[in-house]
């Protein structure tokens, strides 16, 4: 592409990114956001308080307490949040331990005495009052719901999707964050989506058929996933019809926009147009040779090594984790699993690895800033339209060993691909490896019960990621011809990805 081309491809970017913004923000200003720091006895929690803004929200009118799943935070519960912010009700949004800008440590348990403490703690200083109050939640956050309110006696619960807590419907007992059942109290209503893994809707029905209480209510949404629930107009109008209902309040309540998504969105696709121009502005001009390998890897060797040294790693993790030491919640079995493959893939291509550090440093440098950059631009949107991505001290504690267990993997990826002679079988040869790896994660978890349960279900996640920081992997390999430039450059965006999901531990 000529300068002139990439000049218009980034001017498109910025203006997706302004338009994006435009839509993320604008219809915000319709509500008050307040964020607190609370300790609730051992626990300190980044919390936010959201109500209208043209209301003027009492405790004694109502009030929700809104927990999120494992691996989420209070940004993106805020369509929820404004849903019933709407009713004229305060709604206060922690971030659990262990996420978002909440400290750690985080555990299930922990998670569970912390929202009780928070709830005692709200009571107590007269934000809430229990009886004018619905505690409600979504995955992990709505399983702890349902756990607490026997001992807070709230006036109702919303649990959405929540998490199953004994081994029914194909779960198995390694997979699970709780292991008893709670005793729904009255006025509870536990939704799902039609989408949903039978685990899910399953385990959520047999919760209200288990109770012979006429006011808990089971509710089944069509065309809806665990995590589209969040973002789900049927799920914020049913949220609001129950919340109305048990607090008696009027329900003539509209519903938040949802615009912020499509302002994401539109924020991703300008990110994604600039990538571009800035990549071969940051690692072009003349490149150096690609030296890696005069003799590239036959693809199917390359496969079965990737493959070989991937069921090596996950037998060895079931009896040692090497970077247990970075204290994340199943993120240091994924770091010990990158850096193990890594090691094994380079030990088997020592002489062409050690030729691929062979880069003048310059081109090391231009992939680094790319990628912190892009990384700070891609955290910093998310932050601001539709989810907690901005990372804090304690991750940013753990970034190091993290970062250096996936250039590891990445480079041994770099070595078996080969030369970034033709994109259009590179690109998918490379993903295939990335595939091939993942599913050996997979398996572990269903043949060794490693009991890794958030790596399979934040697959979806883990593919985008890596479908598009494989597109820019394979552009810095084009445009440097640097197998260690180009994994540096995607270790630095994948390590910081991990670091957003993964709860402190």
């Amino acid at each position: 592409m000529n300068k002139k081309g990439q000049l218009l491809q980034a001017l498109s970017g910025i203006v997706c990114l302004v338009a994006g913004a435009i839509l993320a923000l604008y219809p915000a200003r319709r509500y008050e956001e307040h964020r607190y720091i609370v300790d609730a006895a051992a626990c300190r929690m980044d919390l936010l308080m959201v109500s209208r803004a043209d209301l003027l929200a009492r405790p004694d009118t109502g009030s929700v307490v809104l927990l999120h799943g494992i691996s989420a935070n209070k940004i993106i519960m805020q369509y929820l949040a404004r849903s019933f912010a709407e009713l004229g009700l305060r709604v206060y949004v922690p971030d659990l331990p262990g996420h978002g800008r909440s400290p750690g440590p985080f555990s299930p348990d922990q998670a569970e005495s912390c929202s009780a403490s928070l709830l005692r703690g709200l009571a107590a200083r007269g934000m809430i009052v229990p009886n004018r109050t619905i505690i409600a939640g979504h995955s992990m956050g709505a399983a702890i719901a349902l756990r607490i309110a026997e001992k807070f006696r709230p006036a109702g619960v919303i649990a959405i999707s929540p998490a199953p807590m004994i081994p029914e419907h194909g779960v198995i007992h390694e997979n699970l964050l709780f292991h008893t059942l709670p005793i729904l109290t009255p006025n509870t209503l536990v939704i799902v989506g039609q989408l949903e893994p039978e685990w899910i809707r399953g385990n959520g029905a047999d919760l209200v058929s288990n109770s012979h209480d006429s006011s808990v209510k089971f509710e089944q949404v069509p065309r809806n996933t665990h995590v589209s629930m969040l973002f789900s107009p049927t799920v914020a109008r049913d949220t609001q019809a129950w919340a109305t209902r048990v607090l008696s309040i009027p329900d003539n309540a509209q519903l938040p926009s949802n615009a912020n998504l499509a302002g994401c969105l539109l924020g991703i696709v300008g990110l994604l147009l600039i990538a571009g121009p800035f990549l071969r502005e940051m690692v072009g001009g003349q490149p150096a040779p690609d030296v890696e390998s005069a003799t590239p890897v036959p693809k199917l060797r390359g496969a079965l090594e990737l493959l070989l040294w991937s069921v090596v790693a996950v037998h060895l993790l079931h009896y040692w984790r090497p970077l247990r030491i970075i204290h994340l919640f199943e993120g240091d079995y994924l770091a010990s699993f990158f850096l193990i493959v890594g090691l094994g893939l380079i030990l088997l291509h020592l002489k062409p690895a050690c030729e691929g550090f062979r880069t003048r440093p310059v081109l090391l440098i231009g992939a680094a800033v790319a990628g912190l950059l892009l990384h700070f631009l891609a955290t910093g949107w998310f932050e601001i339209t539709a989810t907690g991505a901005w990372l804090n001290v304690q991750r940013w504690e753990r970034y190091p060993l993290f970062l250096l267990a996936v250039f590891l993997f990445l480079y041994g990826l770099e070595l078996v691909a080969g030369p970034a002679s033709s994109w259009r079988t590179r690109y998918p040869f490379w993903m295939s490896l990335v595939v091939l790896a993942w599913l050996s994660l997979a398996g572990a978890m269903v043949y060794l019960k490693s009991g890794e349960i958030l790596l399979v279900l934040l697959s979806f996640y883990f593919a985008l990621l890596f479908l598009l920081t494989g597109l820019g992997i394979q552009l810095v390999r084009r445009e440097s011809g640097s197998p260690s430039a180009a994994a540096l450059f995607g270790a630095i965006l994948v390590a910081g990805f991990c670091l957003v999901l993964f709860p402190l531990s």
